[in-house]
């Protein structure tokens, strides 16, 4: 690959923090030339390679080393050792707020902040309708950046990053504050970025933003790389690493492999399905747990009540899983969540979240998770994810990812790309229609 093609490269990256015990070690270290400190390894022989018009996305617990990455490579960290190579002009925006000050403005801030990135007054002033058209903070543009919200300070920390339309986006997790919409339209503006042939590093606890946004993905943990590749697969190493028992090495391999079960429903003869699965090129999925209770069988039926892999829109269907507990389980948490083909979760139920209270089991029993519900997604592939979980603190018992690949077919009239079949009616009414909807010319048209 050539190095235009390359925004970031970065090998054998290391940072080290000396500490010492004392105020004077420093200086007596320098005099002596005898070391009189400790180090805390912040990050550890981190290679890593981004090309123009990827998005790739960062995950990793805190103190994973994340924030020391993007420090390095937006310049404003020095690195210990190893090489770091950056092509093109950068924007990050690590924290909500940096470089803004409290008792400023927001219009003030946003000239410091355009200063900062690079650009002339002349700029930022030719600029600033077009930033605070795009913060929604007109209103009190004028007023002390410290009176904003969390929120109203994400608009103006991003509206002003991004005005300099930079060849590289660095974001760590200042979206997360904003609302909904604003959050929708930052993403918008991403997407168009990447049109551009921009290189974006989003770094984001949030699967469902990685899955929906990102090409490819990367996991910190303990300072090193733990597992990187396309960004779905790559959420549920994530998830598993954060619920399940697998453990990061020293050399960032994965150890402790997860079972693995059939994506077509647990242990259920060829006979007993009553469609064929949509795609049989599906790979083994993912399962983990602390062995306290095991799930013996799942699946999705019709509304005949029949094992099926192929769902008609609009019809009724059940998703079920039968679970035998080998200890007591106090505070146990059992439900299902359907997945997109990019990862993202597009419904999910649990007891807590249908019944709101926990289940209480004991030793010995075998239980029926099952959930009766209407099929209103649109047509497409889908995937179920499901499980028993600690109710405390999350801890999963048995999981398994993509459990069950389907199907959903015969949503008609509506666009091809739609996620959710609303059952949908429209008419078009000429404006001389009466109330009742009825037209004093002529009949309602229905479409």
């Amino acid at each position: 690959m050539s190095g235009t093609e390359i925004a970031i490269r970065a090998r054998k990256l290391r940072k080290a923090y000396r500490l010492y015990a004392h105020a004077f070690d420093h200086l007596v270290e320098a005099i002596r030339r005898v070391p009189r400190h400790t180090e805390r390894v912040a990050l550890q022989s981190v290679d890593l390679e981004l090309r123009r018009g990827e998005i790739v996305g960062i995950l990793g617990r805190n103190g994973a080393g994340k924030s020391t990455l993007l420090k390095m490579i937006a310049g404003t960290l020095e690195r210990t050792s190893g090489e770091l190579e950056v092509n093109g002009r950068i924007t990050a925006i690590l924290e909500l707020g940096t470089g803004f000050h409290p008792d400023y403005t927001g219009r003030e801030n946003i000239l410091m902040g355009g200063l900062c990135l690079g650009m002339n007054k002349a700029e930022i002033e030719s600029k600033l309708d077009s930033i605070i058209e795009f913060s929604e903070l007109r209103e009190v543009i004028d007023q002390p950046f410290k009176t904003y919200s969390t929120g109203m300070q994400a608009r103006l920390t991003f509206a002003t990053a991004i005005s300099v339309e930079p060849e590289i986006l660095i974001v760590d997790e200042a979206l997360s504050v904003g609302d909904a919409r604003f959050q929708m339209k930052c993403f918008g503006w991403i997407q168009r970025l990447k049109q551009k042939n921009a290189t974006i590093l989003l770094v984001s606890h949030d699967t469902n933003t990685i899955t929906t946004f990102c090409d490819r993905a990367l996991i910190l943990e303990g300072g090193r790389v733990f597992a990187e590749g396309e960004a779905k697969p790559i959420t549920v190493v994530y998830h598993n690493l954060l619920f399940g028992k697998m453990k990061a090495t020293g050399s960032g391999d994965v150890q402790s492999l997860p079972r693995e079960s059939d994506a077509g429903g647990g242990r259920i003869s060829e006979a007993e399905h009553s469609s064929p699965t949509p795609d049989t090129t599906v790979p083994k999925t993912m399962r983990y747990g602390s062995g306290e209770a095991e799930l013996l069988d799942w699946g999705l039926f019709d509304e005949r009540g029949k094992r099926s892999n192929l769902i008609e829109s609009g019809s009724r269907c059940r998703f079920s899983m039968r679970l035998r507990c080998d200890r007591d389980i106090p505070s146990l948490s059992c439900g299902f969540a359907v997945k997109d083909r990019k990862g993202t979760v597009v419904w999910g139920v649990t007891n807590l979240t249908s019944q709101g209270v926990a289940w209480q089991a004991r030793a010995g029993e075998v239980l029926t998770i099952a959930c009766d519900c209407t099929m209103w997604l649109a047509a497409g592939d889908f995937f179920v994810t499901l499980g028993a979980a600690h109710l405390h603190d999350g801890t999963k018992i048995d999981f398994i990812e993509d459990a069950v690949q389907f199907r959903v077919v015969g949503a008609e009239g509506i666009f091809a790309t739609s996620l959710v079949n609303l059952e949908s009616d429209l008419v078009i009414v000429p404006e001389h229609a009466n109330e009742s909807g009825h037209s004093v010319n002529g009949a309602v048209r229905e479409c």
